[in-house]
């Protein structure tokens, strides 16, 4: 899978941004405070939503990530999965579920599960990559580099079942 493009409305102190990423390996460097684990947070986002639940922390995803100079709390993440389908995530973070489309820009957002509380899973459907392990391969922020026991536990697992 390749993530293709982001264009963030306004998540966080990211407003109206739009990034085209490479093939391979992106970096997103910058100052302290300029907005990169907030970039990072977002595409997870897109893909996981941003959840209201606490989950053990001080504050929600939701409430750390709403936009601080504007009410536009969405944004839009192009990707294409290794079969070179492509597809293109809408999402406005104070709804549940996103619009997605395939590379005809076809409304498909029916044809996925959507669960009451987590919504739609998006790339566990298509690809069979949950959030954690999307958190775990895809996404490493500085102070993560080191996988927690689980989380290797949980990528052996997911690479013996691919196997």
């Amino acid at each position: 899978m390749k993530i293709d493009y982001l264009k963030i409305n306004g998540f966080g102190k990211v407003t109206n941004k739009e990034i085209n990423l490479k093939s391979n390996i992106n970096i997103i460097q910058g100052k302290n405070e300029t907005g990169k684990s907030t970039i990072l947070q977002f595409i997870n986002s897109m893909f996981y939503g941003a959840a209201k639940t606490k989950n053990g922390k001080d504050i929600s995803v939701f409430d750390q990530y709403k936009p601080w100079k504007t009410e536009e709390f969405s944004g839009k993440l192009k990707y294409t999965l290794d079969n070179n389908e492509s597809y293109e995530i809408y999402r406005e973070f104070k709804k549940k579920l996103p619009v997605i489309y395939n590379s005809n820009l076809d409304d498909i957002t029916n044809t996925f599960s959507a669960d009451k509380t987590k919504g739609i899973d998006i790339l566990n459907e298509q690809i069979g990559i949950d959030e954690e392990i999307f958190k775990n391969t895809v996404i490493t922020s500085q102070n993560e580099i080191e996988i927690s026991k689980s989380g290797q536990n949980s990528i052996i697992q997911k690479i013996s079942n691919i196997i």
